[in-house]
């Protein structure tokens, strides 16, 4: 999955974010209060936080996408694969050696420890999809190529 991308998007730095909504505001003088260009800056900040469809940007962009349910990729994954974060959850015990995915030593030691329930979170998967055998899904850990690249994209 590594490998040098040239970035196609350039990330609008916080100075140009915060004129775009500078001149979005009502006061056209060209003269700003403190408070004006106080909130110019966190709204540029925050407007530049997460992906937009169609851009490419940071790690850190996509992880805030992530965290708000969004798919995403790298751009030079070329639509092989992509990442979503899995929703907390919370299993019964009752559930829990009904479960497929885990095997019967891990169901008996997890229905050893206090009411044998067992709680998922913060998880990543990549997900592979096949047109002819469905999805593929294992786990995600980022490695420092894709940590460092601004070529992360939203998949829909």
């Amino acid at each position: 999955m590594g490998g040098f991308v040239k970035p196609v998007y350039q990330m609008k730095t916080l100075d140009e974010k915060s004129v775009e909504y500078s001149n979005r505001l009502c006061n056209q003088s060209g003269t700003y209060t403190k408070g004006e260009i106080e909130t110019a800056y966190v709204t540029g900040a925050a407007e530049n936080s997460e992906l937009r469809s169609g851009e490419s940007g940071t790690f850190g962009q996509a992880l805030v996408s992530l965290l708000r349910g969004l798919n995403i990729a790298r751009k030079e994954w070329d639509g092989k694969c992509f990442i979503v974060k899995q929703i907390n959850s919370d299993i019964e015990p009752n559930i829990v050696p009904k479960m497929q995915s885990l095997p019967y030593a891990a169901k008996e030691k997890i229905g050893k420890h206090a009411d044998g329930s067992i709680h998922y979170r913060d998880q990543c998967l990549v997900v592979y999809p096949d047109a002819e055998y469905g999805c593929m899904a294992t786990n995600y850990v980022p490695d420092w190529q894709d940590m460092f690249s601004n070529d992360w994209m939203i998949v829909e």
